[in-house]
C-alpha cells in the first residue's frame, strides 16, 4: 500500500476555536505550489482523508482541485490529539486505494514514526509538508517513508 501524509497549510493564529482556524492566504498559496510541484509523485492519489477541522478541509479541497480527486473522506480519527494507532488502522478501509491524509501536528508525525521509525522520536512536519509511505499493510513498523520537501 502506498499512502501520503500531509500537514495542513499555514493557518491563522486565532479563531473562535481551534477547529475554526482558516488557512492564511500564504498557507493557501504554499499548499497550491507544493502540490503542483509534486503532482507527478501524487498521480496515484485517488482519495483524500482529512480531519473535520476547517484548515484541513480547506487544504484537502486545494489538493483535490489540483489533483482532480473527487473522493474526500472526513474523519474524526485524524484530529491533532487522536490516537495514532487507531488512525493508522483506519487506513485499512482504503487499503486497496492510494489515499492522501491531510491532518495536523502532532498526529501526522506520530503516525509516520509509528509506521516507519521509532515511534518515540517523531520528526515534526512543517505546514504543507508531505510524506510518502509504502507498506505491505498500514500497521506499526511495516512502512518506509520519503519526505517530499
Amino acid at each position: 500500500m502506498k499512502f501520503f501524509l500531509m500537514r495542513h497549510g499555514e493557518a491563522e493564529t486565532f479563531a473562535a476555536s481551534d477547529m475554526l482556524r482558516n488557512l492564511t492566504e500564504r498557507g493557501r498559496l504554499h499548499v497550491s505550489e507544493h502540490i503542483r510541484h509534486f503532482a507527478h509523485q501524487l498521480s496515484d492519489v485517488d482519495c483524500i482523508v482529512h480531519s473535520p477541522y476547517l484548515r484541513t478541509c480547506q487544504t484537502a479541497r486545494i489538493v483535490a482541485d489540483i489533483l482532480s480527486v473527487t473522493d474526500l473522506i472526513e474523519s474524526d480519527l485524524w484530529t491533532p490529539d487522536s490516537n495514532p494507532t487507531i488512525a493508522l488502522q483506519s487506513l485499512e478501509q482504503v487499503e486497496s486505494r492510494c489515499p492522501l491524509v491531510v491532518t495536523h501536528m502532532p498526529i501526522v508525525a506520530r503516525v509516520e514514526a509509528l509506521c516507519c521509525d521509532d515511534e518515540r522520536f517523531p520528526h515534526p512536519f512543517q505546514c504543507g509538508e508531505l510524506s510518502q509511505i509504502i507498506a505491505d499493510w498500514p500497521a506499526a513498523g511495516l512502512g518506509k517513508h520519503q519526505r517530499l520537501v
